[in-house]
């Protein structure tokens, strides 16, 4: 096996961002390579300079894109001759030239370079600089700084969580242009609800079957019919009746509703009898039983039902923000039907994702400031909802073994946006942590 090189990647790819070079550069089969565009680094997936312009041997110009490679091999360890997103790569510029061929996906073959006789010296002289950017980008960026200041960290974290909500408020507001207040809650509540497996179709069922549907017929039954209604529209749609006794197990409904509700659907549905789902379309298999699909549609009924007592979805869950009640055990009682049918981590993931961001949205469409102070001060308090892979992943590449506590849900979407916009793509350069290493390196 190949030794790894000491320095990551991106350190490569900024040596040909500045085009520090201090001899001219040669393809391994000997033609001239002059620069006359290094490109835009793209800090993203696909290859790594775009929109350059290279001259082979004076006379031949090529313009496309520029990959940057430790070895010439990873070219074919990375995918990249399967992948079409690499036709347009004209140069690839490796530190070292292992004889691998470089040959891309609609079979042309890309000229190689190779970079170590020219910058080998810069690259694996020890890190005496502030501005030592290779140090970035390997198993850990910030170990030290997480250890002996974690509040700094912490408060990075807490920054960049603020950014991805207010991304995410911006596309609510968006939202709000087009649909009432109500619907664009209960869209994101079906997507909350629908988890990783089954968000695709939980957001069917919002499209097909709106809130405003279901409320107006809700309002003008009984409270005991209320429930038998709103579970025959919900499963009919969604494709679950008849009902097998397997997924009314899930769902915690009992032999005798089963054909109340099953009759619902066949005198309240015929709207919608066109639009029910196919069984396909949801995910069962590796599914626990508190994810299981008609878990969650028994759970969205229970909260449409339960919300309607309080004036609607929104007035339930916006007059408790207001109130500075707990909105995650709010929504948990919504949910309530005999027991409870939402765990405390997916209500929290739902009132991080969808509420906040919402209320921030309709308060700045209303201009409505004590609303915005509500929500803001709720975010701030908003416990994590537990951890999942990218959280992990972007821990790990900030603190190594490090713990980062006392986070909250703001840090965990602080993580989130750390990995998916900055980390993921190679973007160490606009990253605040490795700025602030930088920093704190500088002032001893």
């Amino acid at each position: 096996m190949t030794a790894p090189l000491a320095f990551p990647e991106i350190a490569l790819s900024a040596v040909w961002r500045d085009q520090a070079f201090t001899l001219p550069l040669r393809t391994v089969d000997g033609r001239a390579v002059e620069v006359v565009n290094r490109g835009v680094w793209t800090h993203g997936f696909g290859p790594d300079f775009r929109d350059a312009m290279i001259l082979l041997d004076g006379r031949e110009l090529c313009t496309g894109s520029i990959e940057i490679h430790h070895r010439t091999s990873s070219w074919h360890h990375h995918g990249h001759d399967a992948d079409p997103r690499y036709d347009d790569v004209v140069l690839h510029v490796v530190y070292t030239h292992d004889g691998g061929e470089t040959r891309r996906h609609n079979g042309g073959l890309v000229p190689v370079v190779e970079i170590a006789g020219v910058v080998g010296e810069l690259l694996e002289a020890p890190a005496t600089s502030s501005s030592d950017w290779s140090r970035f980008g390997g198993p850990a960026c910030a170990p030290e700084l997480t250890a002996s200041r974690p509040r700094v960290v912490r408060e990075i974290l807490h920054q960049l969580g603020d950014v991805r909500l207010a991304a995410k408020a911006a596309s609510m507001e968006a939202a709000l242009t087009a649909l009432t207040p109500g619907e664009v809650l209960y869209q994101h509540l079906c997507d909350g609800l629908g988890y990783r497996a089954n968000r695709e179709p939980m957001r069917v069922i919002a499209g097909s079957i709106p809130l405003r549907a279901i409320e107006a017929l809700l309002s003008v039954r009984r409270p005991p019919e209320r429930r038998t209604v709103a579970l025959g529209l919900l499963f009919g749609v969604a494709g679950f009746l008849p009902l097998a006794s397997m997924d009314a197990g899930f769902a915690r409904i009992t032999p005798d509703e089963t054909p109340l509700i099953e009759e619902a659907w066949l005198r309240h549905g015929a709207a919608w009898h066109d639009q029910a789902l196919p069984p396909t379309a949801w995910t069962r298999a590796r599914v626990r039983p508190a994810n299981h699909p008609a878990a969650r549609i028994t759970a969205l009924a229970t909260v449409v039902i339960n919300a309607l007592e309080r004036g609607g979805l929104v007035a339930a869950l916006i007059s408790a923000l207001r109130a500075d009640q707990d909105t995650v055990q709010t929504l948990r009682d919504l949910a309530t039907a005999g027991s409870p049918l939402l765990g405390q981590d997916r209500a929290t993931a739902i009132v991080t994702n969808g509420l906040i961001p919402f209320a921030l949205a309709l308060a700045e469409q209303a201009s409505d400031f004590e609303l915005l102070d509500a929500a803001s001060s709720a975010w701030e308090r908003l416990p994590s909802a537990g951890t999942n892979e990218t959280v992990r992943r972007a821990t790990r590449q900030v603190a190594g073994n490090i713990p980062i506590r006392a986070l909250g849900a703001r840090g965990h979407q602080g993580l989130i946006h750390l990995d998916t916009a900055l980390c993921a793509p190679r973007r160490c350069y606009e990253c605040p942590i490795a700025h602030r290493v930088l920093a704190e390196d500088g002032s001893r």
